[in-house]
């Protein structure tokens, strides 16, 4: 006689079956407890999400320039396919303008300054203050004002055009576009500022290396009119000639030496004294209109899933011990035994 039990030919069908209905049965005795407890994660959620303040947020975009960067065009060009090409040591990338929007350098001065709120009736009011910065220390409220004050700051690289975008989000709509305002022009003086401190740093080194090639070449002319005066008459091709060829190759070298010295220390010149932006605005910051969404249906929905598993985590563990306790294994009195021992005495299962 043929066995029709469709259960024969898949091993473990029946246990997997059974595993199936133990657990929806978990489910079916705990769901007021789920349906409640994701009911309240629901609420939670959507209640963090109305409670939560509404953010204002205005951004600009800028393009770093570099004039004396002659692959300027090419990396630009390149970035659009995402080939990031080398440039040189003291070119300025967007991703070094990210990190110095990011850094206390460029956020302290703006910390300790104050600004006009039009939503005080254009009272002027203390960054601190608004970053709700509580008391204490003066270089202890600096540093929470900058930790605080970069964290509603965000920056980030634009690789398709090569360019940098930030952004700040605060409260008021005019905080948030001053914000950005000073960061834009902080980034441009503090970049102003160290190229002229490089092209200061590197005029006073050509100068001194144009001092010195000057006497080196001096010298060389004294050489060759010394070695002419006592040298009349020199037959070409001879030993003599070919001194006086080699000394002259000699001062035309240190010529040229001393003429690319002098443009550079020219060059250096007018990079100290130049006082043009070194970034180019794409988008100017603007004062926001609308707020941002709060993530309210994110949040609830997030409570709710949250809430949901914490009631399905309970109901297991509880059914699961309740299991092991009605049909206890070697593990399972090891267990029991192990926490009766941690109870206090007279907590313990058959103490009077």
């Amino acid at each position: 006689m043929v066995d029709s039990d469709p259960t024969a030919s898949r091993p473990g069908a029946s246990g997997e079956e059974l595993s199936i209905l133990a657990l929806g049965s978990v489910v079916l005795r705990w769901r007021r407890i789920i349906l409640g407890m994701a009911i309240a994660g629901l609420m939670i959620g959507a209640a963090r999400g109305l409670l939560t303040p509404r953010l204002f947020v205005s951004s600009a975009r800028f393009l770093p320039q570099d004039a004396e960067n002659p692959q300027g065009g090419l990396v630009a060009a390149a970035s659009q396919f995402g080939i990031r090409v080398p440039t040189a040591g003291g070119a300025w990338t967007p991703a070094l303008y990210v990190e110095l929007l990011r850094s206390p350098t460029l956020l302290e001065p703006i910390v300790r300054d104050t600004i006009v709120v039009v939503e005080f009736k254009n009272k002027r009011a203390a960054i601190l203050d608004l970053l709700e910065i509580g008391k204490g220390s003066p270089a202890l409220r600096l540093d929470l004002g900058v930790r605080k004050l970069a964290g509603t700051i965000t920056a980030e690289e634009i690789r398709s055009i090569n360019a940098v975008r930030v952004s700040a989000e605060t409260q008021w709509p005019s905080v948030s576009l001053q914000i950005v305002e000073r960061l834009v022009l902080g980034v441009n003086q503090f970049n102003l500022q160290t190229r002229k401190s490089q092209a200061s740093a590197e005029r006073q080194f050509v100068e001194a290396r144009a001092v010195q090639a000057e006497g080196t070449l001096r010298a060389a002319e004294d050489g060759l009119q010394s070695f002419q005066e006592h040298n009349k008459i020199i037959p070409p091709q001879t030993e003599l000639g070919l001194e006086r060829d080699r000394l002259r190759r000699n001062v035309d070298r240190l010529q040229q030496v001393l003429s690319s010295l002098l443009q550079n220390r020219e060059e250096a010149r007018i990079r100290e004294v130049r006082d043009t932006p070194v970034i180019t605005i794409l988008d100017q910051p603007r004062m926001p209109v609308m707020p941002e969404g709060r993530g309210t249906v994110s949040k609830a929905l997030l409570g709710a899933i949250a809430g949901t598993a914490v009631a399905l985590l309970i109901a297991f563990v509880v059914e699961g011990l309740a299991t092991a306790r009605r049909q206890p294994s070697d593990e399972a009195r090891e267990f029991f035994r192990l926490v009766d021992e941690t109870k206090p005495r007279r907590f313990r299962r058959g103490a009077r």
